[in-house]
């Protein structure tokens, strides 16, 4: 059984934050950039954990955890208030948050904060009687689907993939095409 790890954020760094430090831990990982989406993401979800970041926009954050709460009561919902918006990590509270991180969080601190909840969850999830089992796809995990099917690699094999016919360009005059710099980058 993996535990889902939803991250609701909106530029994906606390994704690239804990995923290299939480990754020997049984986790789905779902990041969610939109409050349609984690509606959907949390649908039948017994224990999830959930990581929302305020940034910003604090009531599209406080929008979003009244919904998590509201579709999964057993949510461990963090909430990262990174403005230390006074008013909006005591909202955060009242509406449920089980933690309100105000100011800069520490990646190692907040790994070790998701790592113990994700143990309470495996706990909690069986206790539940009920739980998705399957998540919908993850534009930043295309291939996680199948790791619950295949198992653990073997230490030392190198992953095979099927031989396939070359990719085939869409326009060839692009094979031959020259790139200039324009100087304007973001």
């Amino acid at each position: 059984m993996r535990v889902a790890v939803i991250l609701h954020e909106r530029l994906g760094g606390w994704y690239r934050q804990l995923r290299p430090r939480l990754s020997r831990l049984p986790v789905r990982w779902i990041e969610s950039r939109s409050i349609e989406d984690l509606a959907e993401i949390l649908e039948g979800l017994a224990s999830p954990v959930v990581l929302i970041d305020l940034g910003r926009w604090p009531i599209d954050g406080l929008s979003a955890l009244e919904l998590a709460l509201d579709r999964a009561p057993g949510a461990r919902i963090l909430v990262m208030n990174p403005e230390s918006l006074p008013d909006a990590g005591g909202l955060a509270r009242e509406l449920g948050a089980a933690r309100v991180w105000s100011g800069f969080a520490p990646p190692p601190e907040v790994a070790g904060l998701v790592a113990r909840w994700v143990g309470q969850a495996l706990d909690r999830t069986p206790t539940a009687g009920w739980s998705r089992t399957t998540f919908a796809e993850s534009s930043t995990e295309p291939w996680s689907w199948l790791a619950e099917h295949l198992g653990d690699p073997v230490a030392g094999e190198p992953p095979r993939f099927p031989r396939t016919a070359p990719a085939r360009l869409s326009n060839p005059s692009l094979l031959n095409a020259t790139f200039h710099s324009t100087g304007d980058h973001d």
